[in-house]
């Protein structure tokens, strides 16, 4: 098995892919979160039902948008050019 080297590269687009990844977790659970005080301010059936609605929903939006923000700064290894 290869051992991928850390390049200042990969690791520049790790950090940031993170980071993009929890700002989009964290908007959709703060959208969720003034929904939760706009509406239902004291059901905590609600908030439960808003935590796994806006969570599930924010950990894929936060997991494509990291994915999609790696990608873009990795760029390709060796120079190769990406298929058209």
């Amino acid at each position: 098995m290869e051992n991928p080297e850390i390049t200042s590269r990969r690791l520049t687009a790790t950090v940031l892919g993170l980071l993009s990844g929890a700002a989009g977790f964290g908007t959709l659970m703060l959208a969720g979160w003034l929904l939760y005080r706009r509406l239902w301010g004291d059901s905590p059936t609600a908030l439960v039902v808003i935590v796994l609605l806006f969570g599930a929903a924010g950990l894929y939006a936060g997991w494509l948008l990291g994915v999609i923000v790696f990608s873009a700064l990795r760029g390709s290894d060796n120079g190769e050019e990406t298929p058209a």
